[in-house]
C-alpha cells in the first residue's frame, strides 16, 4: 500500500510541475502622443533705451518718381550709378553719376 502512495504521489507531482503556466497578460500600453501641444514662446525682453542713433539711409537700386504742386522729380539709381532729374518753376537739374 505503501508502493501505490508513493507512487500515487509521485504523479500528482509530475502532473503538477507539467501543468502550464498561465502568464498574467500585461496591461496594453497607451500609444504616444503624436502632436503633443508645442511649448509657451519665452516672454519677449524689452529694453529701455534713451540713447538717441542717427542712421543714413542707404539708397535703394530702383527708379523712384515724385510729382509735386512745384514740379516733378525723377531718381534712379542702378549699382553705383545715379541719375537725378528734377523740373520745376524755380529750377531745372541734371545729375548724373558714375562711380
Amino acid at each position: 500500500m505503501k508502493k501505490v502512495l508513493i507512487m500515487a504521489g509521485f504523479a500528482l507531482l509530475l502532473m503538477a510541475s507539467c501543468k502550464k503556466k498561465e502568464e498574467p497578460v500585461p496591461q496594453p500600453v497607451p500609444p504616444p502622443v503624436e502632436d503633443p501641444a508645442p511649448p509657451p514662446a519665452p516672454e519677449p525682453q524689452v529694453k529701455k533705451t534713451t540713447a538717441v542713433t542717427t542712421t543714413t539711409e542707404e539708397e535703394k537700386d530702383g527708379t523712384s518718381v515724385s510729382i509735386g504742386s512745384d514740379g516733378i522729380s525723377v531718381k534712379n539709381k542702378k549699382g553705383e550709378n545715379k541719375n537725378n532729374i528734377t523740373i520745376s518753376k524755380k529750377k531745372t537739374e541734371v545729375e548724373i553719376k558714375k562711380e
